[in-house]
């Protein structure tokens, strides 16, 4: 099993259709992902309570799928940002539970499950903000992909939060649009991340 990574009180971000997915995906600060067939659930709870979590694991994320289309997003504090096949999620069989389902190598600060190519934004430690469109990282089918380069550490800085373009507040937001591998640009006053 990898090294676990000491998590601060989590939280679990919940796909605001989860409940109309013929097949549930919860995934773990184990990096595990539990798949559970939708039985007519009419709250996460209760999707949750199906599951046998290993001791000291927390539910992350939960998404749900019919057709296994899109990708999974993963963002890691050194800047990497993966994007993986969300197909490389279905099995043949009725298995529960899969490992290794996202890189352990860096501490995830971002998950979500996209159907098609969306803008986000990274802000570092240093307060530099890189807005890119996850078109610019190529798809893979390897669910412990390391991930691209999406914001490049200057002086020991690390990647805090990523978010969707629509949960920030900026008044020019194409101003944060550099490129990949980049340090990026300063939070301008007034705007909000």
């Amino acid at each position: 099993m990898p090294e676990q990574q000491a998590q601060p009180e989590t939280r679990i971000k919940i796909d605001a259709n989860v409940l109309t997915y013929s097949e549930v995906l919860v995934f773990t600060t184990f990096y595990n992902a539990y798949k559970i067939q939708n039985n007519a659930f009419t709250s996460s709870a209760q999707i949750l309570s199906q599951i046998l979590f290993e001791a000291g694991e927390k539910p992350i994320y939960m998404t749900g799928t019919s057709t296994y289309s899109g990708y999974l997003i993963a963002a890691f504090e050194n800047g990497k940002v993966a994007k993986i096949n969300f197909s490389s999620y279905e099995t043949e069989t009725k298995r529960k539970k899969l490992n290794s389902v996202y890189n352990n190598e860096s501490k995830l600060v971002f998950i979500e499950h996209i159907i098609d190519d969306i803008d986000l934004v990274a802000l570092s430690s240093i307060n530099k903000v890189v807005l890119f469109n996850t078109s610019q990282i190529n798809a893979v089918g390897s669910r412990t992909t390391k991930g691209f380069h999406v914001v490049k550490a200057k002086d020991g800085s690390s990647v805090l939060k990523v978010k969707k373009l629509d949960q920030v507040k900026f008044a020019d937001p194409e101003y944060y649009r550099k490129g990949l591998n980049t340090v990026g640009y300063y939070l301008k006053p007034g705007d909000e991340f």
